[in-house]
C-alpha cells in the first residue's frame, strides 16, 4: 500500500491504487480509510477522471506561464484543448470498435 501523500496532495500512484480497488468492488469508504484520504469524495472525482482520461487523468499538472503574455497563453491552451478533443474522439472510436 502506497502512502505517497503530502499536504492533501495524493500521488498518481496512490490515486490509481485507490481507483483500481474501488472499481474492483471495494467500498469507497474502506479505501479512503486505508489510504488516509480525508474526503472520500476525492475518490469519486479520481474515478471520473480515470474513466474519462485513463491514468493520465490522475496526474496533477501544475501550469506556470511566467514570461508568456496572455495571448500566447490562450493560444497554447486552445491548442491543448484541440489535441485533447481529438484524443477523446480516438478513444471513443476504439471503444466502439
Amino acid at each position: 500500500m502506497s502512502t505517497n501523500k503530502t499536504n492533501n496532495r495524493y500521488s498518481p500512484e496512490l490515486k490509481l491504487e485507490a481507483v483500481t480497488r474501488v472499481l474492483a468492488g471495494e467500498s469507497v469508504k474502506t479505501v479512503a480509510k486505508d489510504y488516509d484520504v480525508k474526503d472520500p469524495d476525492y475518490i469519486y472525482i479520481w474515478i471520473e477522471k480515470y474513466e474519462t482520461y485513463g491514468e493520465a487523468g490522475l496526474n496533477r499538472k501544475i501550469r506556470t506561464y511566467r514570461g508568456i503574455d496572455k495571448d500566447q497563453q490562450i493560444k497554447e491552451l486552445k491548442m491543448e484543448n484541440e489535441l485533447l478533443k481529438k484524443y477523446l474522439q480516438l478513444q471513443r472510436r476504439e471503444a466502439k470498435g
